[in-house]
Parts: structure tokens; sequence; C-alpha cells
């Protein structure tokens, strides 16, 4: 596990910022899907108590980004085939109704701020850039889209589901062929909600995520023996 996560102890929500640091090494791959958690191990990572790091295993499970397995302990949530094919569908009607809410809702510095995300990402692209810069830009886009949706309910549901659909992002990224196509797809649906058009904004949406979904599943393809 890495060593360079400790907290700074003079912040009073420790417990709290020990869940995003554990968050975040779940969904940045430090902490990778399967991975046994050893309370210990844990302890020395973040440099906290044992007491803090129960609370976090608990909070992050009732996310469902860890799962207690019996005789084996906590572990990094790894979603099968079926789970990613249940996301992705759920994902398609929620991203959809986002870019829709987006076109009739966003500010014009919102809209602005999503052409500038979509404009790094073609940058990107174009450099071949990490994966993990990828994935990060990606969940910007995102928090652009949602907050320009004006609907906080919505945020909140793509929040949780975005944080599952992560441990499946780079499966599908990698996909040869996926990352210009995603580009593509994106680009399509700025270009409508640039142009006002809330109803094509939300069908190239759900077609950008029904692409994803295929990417991920063909991932799954590829370890089958």
């Amino acid at each position: 596990m890495p060593q360079t996560l400790t907290l700074n102890r003079d912040d009073v929500t420790l417990s709290a910022r020990l869940v995003q640091a554990m968050r975040d090494a779940i969904l940045d791959g430090d902490l990778a899907p399967g991975q046994n958690l050893s309370e210990r191990a844990l302890c020395d990572m973040f440099g906290v108590s044992r007491s803090l790091v129960r609370e976090a295993l608990k909070a992050l499970a009732a996310e469902d980004l860890i799962v207690h397995v019996p005789h084996k302990g906590p572990m990094v949530a790894r979603l099968d085939r079926k789970q990613a094919q249940d996301l992705y569908r759920v994902r398609a009607a929620i991203e959809g109704l986002a870019c829709a809410e987006f076109t009739t809702n966003a500010s014009a510095d919102q809209r602005r701020e999503l052409m500038q995300i979509t404009a790094r990402l073609a940058q990107l692209v174009a450099e071949d850039a990490p994966e993990r810069a990828m994935v990060a830009a990606k969940n910007e886009f995102y928090r652009c889209l949602f907050t320009g949706t004006g609907n906080q309910p919505l945020g909140k549901i793509f929040t949780q589901l975005n944080n599952r659909v992560v441990l499946l992002r780079r499966r599908s990224l990698a996909q040869k062929g996926r990352l210009p196509q995603m580009l593509t797809e994106i680009q399509g649906i700025v270009a409508a909600i640039d142009r006002g058009d809330a109803s094509t904004a939300r069908q190239l949406a759900e077609a950008h995520v029904a692409a994803a979904a295929q990417a991920a599943d063909d991932s799954f393809a590829d370890l089958t023996p």
C-alpha cells in the first residue's frame, strides 16, 4: 500500500477527511479493486487510529466502495459484469436527464466552463495523457454538468453512482479506439447544448453511455478464458 497519505491532525474534521482520503485512494486506483484492506495497514497509511479506520470502512461500505467478505475482512469492491451493466443502464437515464436540464438551466458561465473542460479533454486525448488525468477530467466534466442542472437531488444520485462507475471507467477507456470515440461523443453533446437543443443533448448522452457500457462489457469479455 502507498505510504504517503498521512493526514493533517490539526483538522477538526479528521474523520470526514479520512473517509474522503480513502475514497480518493480507491477512485484513483491506489487501493485496487479486490484488494484486502488491513486495518493496521490503513492506520499506518493515513496516520490515524484504528477506531477512525473502522468508521471510515463502514461509511465506504455504505457507498458500495468496500465490501466485507466472510473470513477475509474488508476489501475494495470489484464489480462483476452484471453489476456493471446495471450501473450503466441507470447512468444512461440520469446522464440524459442531466444534459437536458443543463441545456435549459445552466448559466452562461457554466456553459463556458463546460466548453473549456471539453477543450481540455481534447487536449488530453491528443497528448495521449495518463489514464488518471483522463479520469480526473471526465469527473470535472460531470461536476460542471450536474451543477449546471440546478437539480440537487439529481446531482447527489449521480455522485454516488459515479463513484462506482469510476471503478469501471479505466476499463472502458483502455479499450482500443475508445478515447477518440469518447471525445467525439462528448463534443457532440456539448454542441447540442450550445445550440439549446435539449432533446438531442439527451439522446446523445444516452448514446454516449451506451457506448461506454459496451466498452466496459468488452473488457469483461477480454478476461474470459
